[in-house]
């Protein structure tokens, strides 16, 4: 990995202290976890402690550059504007799961885009066989996943090519995969969208947790590590 920007630096430094005195679940008992426990976990943000539900207000409203009904996890991140395969999955939806609210770390200036922004929800079902076959069905999606596409409509932030790759992961015991997401923009050569998508499941639960920034082109992704390290101190704060 090159060498770290101070803002990924400081997004380091607050993971660390997230996780500090925060000891991983290392037994082989798997807890039923409740939605308020999972919601005490996420990281929290000093300029926005609260959940961010702003934008699912009306959830049919579809003005937005990427719009993720409530209730869904998404799985192939902007598709739904992609010169795609005909029936490429957007998003699915979980069966029986219980959503938390959103909660997001992001830089206290909105012009601000090469700190990183995570973006933390997840599901809770009645068993651990449910989660399981929630969590089937999220990775079933994945696969369908093209590798690069294009976004041609929509708001401009949005539009340019978009190169993906996925690979499993496991962290501390909870497994599923991690997405890489290269945004290229098509009237900016001098920056590019880095993101970072990881959705894991343990127990009764899906974790999903989402991390972007921008890097100067050429400059090597380092996305997926930050929201995997993001996804650990969750984690480890849930216990």
């Amino acid at each position: 990995m090159s060498e770290l920007r101070p803002a990924a630096l400081g997004l380091l430094l607050v993971l660390a202290l997230a996780a500090a005195g925060c000891g991983a679940s290392s037994s082989a008992t798997l807890h039923i976890y409740r939605g308020a426990q999972l919601e005490r976990a996420y990281l929290r943000s000093p300029n926005t402690p609260e959940p961010d539900r702003s934008y699912r207000v009306n959830p049919e409203y579809h003005a937005h550059a990427n719009f993720v009904p409530l209730g869904t996890v998404e799985v192939c991140p902007l598709t739904q504007r992609g010169d795609v395969t005909p029936g490429t999955p957007h998003v699915v939806r979980p069966v029986a799961g219980q959503q938390t609210g959103l909660y997001v770390v992001e830089p206290r200036d909105p012009g601000d885009h090469q700190t990183p922004k995570i973006t933390q929800t997840g599901f809770v079902f009645p068993t651990g066989g449910v989660a399981q076959t929630g969590m089937a069905k999220v990775l079933d999606g994945m696969k369908k996943c093209p590798a690069s596409y294009v976004v041609r409509g929509g708001p401009p932030q949005v539009l340019g090519t978009y190169d993906l790759t996925t690979r499993p992961v496991e962290i501390d015991g909870w497994t599923g995969i991690a997405q890489q997401l290269a945004h290229s923009y098509q009237a900016d050569d001098v920056f590019y969208e880095d993101v970072g998508h990881v959705v894991v499941s343990r127990s009764n639960v899906i974790l999903d947790v989402l991390l972007s920034h921008e890097h100067v082109v050429g400059d090597r992704s380092d996305a997926v590590g930050l929201a995997e390290d993001a996804t650990r101190s969750v984690i480890q704060r849930l216990g």
